[in-house]
């Protein structure tokens, strides 16, 4: 099971990225989105792994990375992107409430990943109490909206990129 997971480096890569951001948002943030999406596959692979096949040290590995990542991924979109887009908008109010949105989800995403960090702990100790089929359910509506999260961010910025090219007053 160990050897299908490939973990996203951990949180310290995109820190030392964090000074190049400035000078390229947006190719920080696809370096981030796509270990945003290797921490999808990874908890998808946990959860196809369950009930049977559950490897613990993964999921300790896990439930001791998840939130502080995450974590360290929105507070440098937050400083470094969403302050690149604004720069970018305006003073579009739709632009606006969209970045606030962003920020929003953000914080429900680290509310739901600190309650799947429990689980995964849990998991990780050989917890018989864990129910498989509700740790399913939560790493499945985890990373399907942490997914859909990424997908958007990108067709919003690539439409900041776009109106720029078109009008780069």
């Amino acid at each position: 099971m160990a050897a299908r997971i490939n973990w996203p480096p951990p949180p310290g890569g995109a820190r030392a990225a964090a000074n190049e951001a400035y000078a390229e948002p947006l190719a920080w943030l696809a370096s981030v989105h796509r270990e945003q999406l290797a921490l999808c596959d990874c908890l998808e692979a946990i959860a196809d792994s369950l009930p049977g096949e559950v490897d613990r040290e993964i999921c300790a590995y896990a439930a001791k990375m998840l939130a502080p990542m995450l974590r360290q991924f929105h507070a440098g979109e937050e400083r470094i992107v969403f302050d690149w887009a604004e720069q970018r908008s305006g003073d579009d109010p739709s632009a606006r409430a969209l970045l606030e949105r962003l920020k929003y989800e953000h914080c429900e995403d680290e509310c739901f990943a600190e309650e799947l960090t429990e689980m995964l702990d849990r998991l990780g100790t050989d917890d018989r109490t864990v129910n498989p089929e509700t740790a399913g359910y939560m790493l499945r509506g985890f990373f399907t909206n942490l997914r859909r999260h990424v997908s958007f961010e990108q067709e919003y910025l690539r439409g900041i990129v776009a109106r720029q090219t078109h009008d780069p007053s």
